[in-house]
């Protein structure tokens, strides 16, 4: 809010302070005049226009006008107000004007539409909108889903009481437990069916019947014991076949092997009993390991060249 003498805006070094005679906002420049005021039995700094009203006669009337900003802000030209010497009277009619003005246009225009028109719109707006039962909508939903209508028809959200008997409540029980291993069995008959089906189908398409194909429980009997018989035999000449050919690596690797320790190339005094390989004493002792079987060691001695 500016001052409303000089109309500039308040701010920190331009205090906003009341004028003690009229009560008008004025910053500390523009309070400027000592005037003695009655009221206040003092002697104060005043607005301009108090110091106009305090130099008057006693006689006349003591009003005090609002300042020309005033006048200003609420929309009436200043020269006019002085021109026409307009009295606190007429100013104060026409603040009232002014303000039942503003608060009284909206009802005045919202008071000018019946309220039969308003009834009338309703009626209209509800006249346009199509009426389509429960029942139709659900019959609609239905047809949509594919479904018959009791599954779409909407139902209580809370369950009504029980009036059923112990007897009766027992025997819906079992009922209903039936119901559902009749309805396991008929899908497990159902899917043994189609197993079967699709079985015969394949060994029709491998050139074989299932007549053809079942042998007596004897026979098969026999040939899963000479299975596992031949398995057993396969099994034990595989292991044979492995340790004869670890034998003749080792013999093989005795031949081709240098005499040579394994890290540093010196010659060979030790093998390795967990890895077989040939150290010097000094790698032997860094490459031993408890956990691998590396711990011991038989003494070597290469072979002489012919």
């Amino acid at each position: 809010m500016p001052c409303n003498s000089c109309s500039k805006s308040f701010s920190l070094l331009r205090q906003e302070k009341g004028c003690p005679g009229c009560g008008f906002s004025y910053c500390s420049k523009c309070l400027n005049h000592k005037v003695f005021l009655q009221k206040l039995n003092a002697e104060v700094k005043v607005c301009t226009k108090c110091k106009q009203q305090a130099n008057k006669n006693d006689n006349e009337p003591t009003t005090v006008e609002p300042p020309d900003a005033y006048y200003r802000r609420i929309g009436i030209p200043t020269d006019s107000a002085k021109n026409k010497e307009v009295s606190s009277n007429t100013t104060d009619q026409l603040i009232y004007e002014k303000l039942k003005k503003l608060k009284g246009g909206n009802q005045e225009n919202l008071t000018k539409v019946n309220n039969e028109d308003i009834i009338a719109r309703l009626q209209k707006l509800k006249a346009d909108i199509p009426s389509t039962s429960t029942t139709e909508l659900e019959f609609r939903l239905a047809n949509l889903k594919g479904v018959p209508t009791g599954a779409v028809q909407s139902k209580p959200l809370l369950p009504g009481p029980d009036l059923r008997t112990e007897q009766e409540q027992a025997d819906d029980l079992m009922k209903q437990y039936m119901a559902q291993s009749n309805i396991d069995t008929k899908y497990k008959e159902e899917f043994d069916v189609l197993v079967n089906d699709i079985e015969t189908r394949l060994q029709t398409l491998k050139g074989t019947s299932t007549s053809g194909q079942k042998k007596p429980a004897a026979t098969e009997d026999n040939e899963k014991s000479d299975d596992e018989e031949e398995i057993i035999k396969k099994i034990i000449h595989r292991a044979k076949e492995q340790t004869s050919l670890e034998e003749n690596e080792v013999c093989d690797s005795g031949l081709d092997e240098l005499p040579f320790c394994e890290i540093c190339n010196e010659d060979a005094k030790m093998r390795c009993r967990g890895c077989k390989y040939l150290f010097c004493k000094r790698c032997f002792y860094e490459h031993k390991d408890d956990d691998d079987g590396c711990d011991s060691y038989d003494p070597y001695t290469a072979p002489k060249t012919s």
